[in-house]
C-alpha cells in the first residue's frame, strides 16, 4: 500500500468535495440530510461544500483539512510546525501570497513549500508555478493561521498600501470619515481613512493597550504594545509616502486641528467592535520627520476585574481581602507604570462597594466608571489637584478614599492624616518592591511615626507574560537558575518540573506568549516593622524582616509561576532582578 508521501496529488475539483462529503458522513461528522442540504444550497450559490461547512460551524476546520489531507495526499501541518524561511518569504511577491492566499514557509533545492487553507486548483497550481518559476510543494494549514502569518511576513494592510501609495496621498482633506465602527467589512472603505482603520482593528484584534506609529528618516515604523512589551508590526514597503496622510487621518477621528503640525496635540476617539466600545487616547507629538502618533486603547467593559480573577496565590487572596476589610489606614499598591495597579484598585473598590459605605475617589484620568461611587478627575490646568480635592472631600463624610497617584508630599500629608481621622485610603505609588513604599513616603516628608501609624500593608505587583499555550515547548533552565530555584523551594518540588517556553506561533504573533498574569509581594505592617519605620531602618533590613515573617517577595513568587507552567524563566528575570532576594543577604 503506498504512503501518503507517495501517493499521486491531487487538487480541487467537484468529485473531491463529493468525497469528502461521503467521507463526513461515514465518520458521523454530518448526517446524510445535512449533506443534501449542503448540497443544495451549494447548487444556489456556487460555494464549495468545504467553506460551507466550515461556514455553517458543522465541522471543525481542522477535520475538514484532515479529511482533505487524506483524499489529496497534501499533508496537514500547523504553521507552527515550520520554522518561517526568509528567502522563501522573499521569492514570493506581497500580490501574489495574498492574491491567492498562500503562505510560503520553506525553500530547499529549489522546491518551494506553501501553505494553503484550501485545496487549490489545477488553474492556481499552474499560474503561481509560473510566476514564480520553481518546483511547489504544498501543505494544508488553517485559514486563521495564514492569515496571522500574511500579515505578520508581508505586512499590516498590504492588499491596498500598493495602490495607495501610487495615488497622490499628501493631501487627504477632501477624505470623508464616515464609520469608526471597526466591524465593517474590509473593502467597506477606501484609501488612508481604510488603512488607519485596519491598525486600529488588527491592535484591538491583537488586544493591544497601545498603538505606536512613528516616523524616520526613509521609513514608517509600526508598533503595538502587546502584554506589556512593544512589537513592531510589519507593514508594505512605501508606505512612509503616506505618513503626514496617516498622521492627518488620525487626527481628523479625533477632532484635531490637522493645520497645526508643530505643536503637540491630545484628543479622543470613540470606536466599536462587534458590542464592545474602545476609547482612543490620541497624543501627536511633532518630531523632526514628522509627527508621531500614540494611541492607548481602553476597553471599558474589560477593565473591572473581581478579587479572585486578580490571581492571586495561596494566602495573597485571603491577606488582601483582610486589608481591604480594615475600618481605617492606608494600603498602598506599587509597581512601575503598566504592572496593573489601577486594576487591583478597582477589584478592591468592587469589593468594598455597597449600601453602607461611602466610596470617593480622586483619579487622573478616570479610567473605569463604577456605579455608586463618586469619581472625581483631577484638572490641574484650573488649579484642580490631587490635594485640593482631598482638602475638600473630607468634609463629604467619605468611609473609603482612592487617590489615582501619591505624588507629592501636599497628598501624602492629606492622605496620612484622613487615615488617622477614620478612613481607609487606597492609593498607588511607584518604587520598586513593597518596602521600598516606606522609604518613598518618609522621602517625600512624612514623618516616620506618621508612616508608622498609618500604613497598614503595602503591595508590590508586577505583569508577567503567560506562555502561549499553542506553541509551549520544554526548556531545561541553567545551573544558576536552578541552584537559586532550588533554595527557594527546597522540597522535592523541582524533580517533576517541567519549565516552559514558547515557540513563537500565529496564535502569539510569533513571540512564544500570550496574555499576561500578575504577581504579587504583600508586607503586612506589625509591631516591629512599624519600630523599624519609627527608628528609620533601610528598606533592605526591613525587607528581611517582612521575609522572616513570612512574605514572599516578587522574585520568588515569579519562580513559583514558571514551576507551575504560567510563564518562562526568561519573564521572571526580566520583570524582578536578582537585587531583590540578594540585597539582604
Amino acid at each position: 500500500m503506498a504512503t501518503k508521501a507517495l501517493a499521486k496529488v491531487r487538487f480541487f475539483s467537484e468529485q473531491l468535495m463529493v468525497e469528502l462529503g461521503q467521507k463526513l458522513v461515514a465518520d458521523k461528522k454530518i448526517t446524510r440530510p445535512q449533506l443534501e442540504e449542503l448540497m443544495s444550497r451549494k447548487a444556489l450559490t456556487g460555494e464549495s461544500v468545504d467553506i460551507l461547512l466550515i461556514r455553517e460551524s458543522l465541522v471543525p476546520e481542522i477535520d475538514i483539512l484532515k479529511v482533505l489531507s487524506d483524499l489529496t495526499a497534501i499533508p496537514y501541518k500547523p504553521v507552527m510546525e515550520f520554522s518561517v524561511d526568509a528567502d522563501a518569504v522573499g521569492r514570493v511577491p506581497a500580490k501574489a501570497a495574498l492574491r491567492y492566499h498562500i503562505m510560503p514557509l520553506d525553500l530547499q533545492k529549489g522546491k518551494l513549500t506553501l501553505a494553503v487553507s484550501r485545496v487549490p486548483t489545477l488553474s492556481m497550481v499552474d499560474s503561481v508555478r509560473m510566476l514564480l518559476g520553481l518546483a511547489l510543494e504544498w501543505v494544508l494549514c488553517a485559514e486563521s493561521d495564514i492569515s496571522k502569518s500574511l500579515k505578520h511576513f508581508y505586512g499590516l494592510g498590504a492588499a491596498t498600501v500598493g495602490d495607495l501609495i501610487e495615488e497622490k496621498a499628501d493631501d487627504i482633506d477632501n477624505l470623508a470619515l464616515q464609520e469608526t465602527d471597526l466591524a465593517v467589512e474590509s473593502g467597506a472603505d477606501e484609501g488612508v481613512v481604510k488603512f488607519v482603520n485596519q491598525i486600529i482593528h488588527e491592535a484591538i484584534q491583537m488586544e493591544a493597550t497601545d498603538i505606536h506609529i512613528e516616523p524616520f528618516e526613509g521609513r514608517l515604523r509600526l508598533r503595538y504594545r502587546i502584554d506589556g512589551i512593544l512589537q513592531e508590526i510589519a507593514i508594505p514597503e512605501g508606505i512612509q509616502h503616506l505618513q503626514k496622510a496617516i498622521a492627518s487621518c488620525v487626527k481628523i477621528m479625533a477632532e484635531l486641528n490637522i493645520a497645526e503640525r508643530r505643536m503637540p496635540h491630545d484628543g479622543r476617539i470613540k470606536v466599536r467592535r462587534g458590542q464592545d466600545e474602545f476609547d482612543l487616547r490620541v497624543s501627536v507629538l511633532p518630531t523632526r520627520f514628522g509627527e508621531t502618533v500614540n494611541m492607548r486603547i481602553l476597553n471599558r467593559s474589560a477593565m473591572f476585574i473581581e478579587m479572585p480573577g486578580l490571581g492571586l496565590e495561596g494566602k495573597q487572596l485571603p491577606i488582601l481581602n483582610d486589608l481591604a476589610a480594615l475600618p481605617h489606614g492606608v494600603v498602598l499598591i506599587t509597581g512601575p507604570t503598566g504592572s496593573g495597579k489601577t486594576t487591583t484598585l478597582y477589584a478592591l473598590l468592587g469589593k468594598l462597594n455597597s449600601r453602607e459605605v461611602k466610596i470617593i475617589t480622586v483619579e487622573d484620568p478616570i479610567e473605569y466608571q463604577m456605579v455608586g461611587i463618586n469619581q472625581i478627575q483631577v484638572h490641574s490646568q484650573i488649579g484642580l489637584s490631587f490635594a485640593s480635592i482631598l482638602r475638600s472631600i473630607l468634609r463629604h463624610d467619605p468611609d473609603i478614599i482612592l487617590i489615582g497617584e501619591v505624588r507629592d508630599m501636599e497628598t501624602a500629608d492629606i492622605a496620612v492624616r484622613a487615615s488617622l481621622t477614620g478612613h481607609l485610603v487606597l492609593s498607588t505609588l511607584h518604587t520598586n518592591d513593597a518596602p521600598s513604599a516606606i522609604t518613598r513616603m518618609i522621602d517625600m516628608g512624612v514623618e516616620p511615626y506618621l508612616v508608622s501609624s498609618c500604613l497598614e500593608g503595602v503591595v508590590a505587583q508586577r505583569l508577567v507574560r503567560r506562555v502561549c499555550a499553542s506553541c509551549q515547548e520544554v526548556m531545561v533552565p541553567d545551573d544558576a537558575i536552578m541552584n537559586e530555584i532550588a533554595e527557594t523551594f527546597p522540597d522535592d518540588r523541582l524533580e517533576d518540573a517541567n519549565f516552559l517556553k514558547g515557540k513563537g506561533c500565529p496564535d502569539c504573533n510569533f513571540t512564544g506568549y500570550k496574555g499576561r498574569i500578575a504577581i504579587f509581594e504583600i508586607m503586612i505592617m506589625d509591631d516591629l516593622l512599624r519600630g523599624m519605620v519609627v527608628h528609620q531602618k533601610p528598606s533592605n533590613e526591613i525587607k528581611k524582616k517582612a521575609m522572616q515573617h513570612g512574605m514572599v517577595t516578587l522574585r520568588q513568587e515569579g519562580w513559583r509561576r514558571a514551576l507551575d507552567g504560567m510563564t518562562s524563566i526568561e519573564e521572571v528575570l526580566r520583570v524582578a532582578h536578582k537585587s531583590e532576594l540578594m540585597s539582604f543577604v
